[in-house]
């Protein structure tokens, strides 16, 4: 019981944490974007969609990464699942803010694809020296012991 009441804190902490730390990037991003852009105005229903957007993609982060709901999962399962569900959650997102018409449509599409698969690969070579380098150090403990 303790340990569920603990992943469960650990899970609307991070959803506090990731709400605030997504919502301040993306609307830096957007002043950006409309001070280059010259966008005079920023409509309210736009900042209502993209807190939206971030609570969703948040939930989603928080659902695979803390052990609320998927226990017993490798984290290469976790991350592998979780990149194909907020990739979709993306892309409907794109549709909704309209980024994904017209003709250079397609383009878009193998730019989003490629990015994510980038990342992804980055995100697994990443895990991979890091396990090395913990199986080295935990190898090197058992032997001094």
């Amino acid at each position: 019981m303790t340990q569920r009441k603990n992943d469960l804190i650990q899970f609307f902490e991070w959803m506090r944490n990731g709400i605030a730390f997504v919502t301040t990037w993306f609307l830096i991003l957007l002043l950006v974007y409309s001070a280059i852009t010259g966008i005079k105005v920023i409509q309210t229903v736009t900042l209502i969609k993209m807190l939206v957007w971030i609570v969703g993609a948040v939930f989603i982060f928080n659902l695979f990464f803390t052990k609320i709901l998927f226990k017993k999962w490798s984290f290469l399962k976790r991350l592998s699942t979780f990149m194909i569900l907020i990739s979709i959650y993306e892309l409907v997102g794109f549709y909704w803010f309209n980024f994904f018409t017209g003709k250079e449509n397609l383009f878009q599409w193998l730019i989003f694809i490629s990015i994510v698969l980038v990342l992804y690969a980055v995100s697994i070579f990443i895990y991979q020296r890091i396990s090395k380098k913990q199986g080295e150090i935990y190898t090197d403990a058992l032997k001094h012991y």
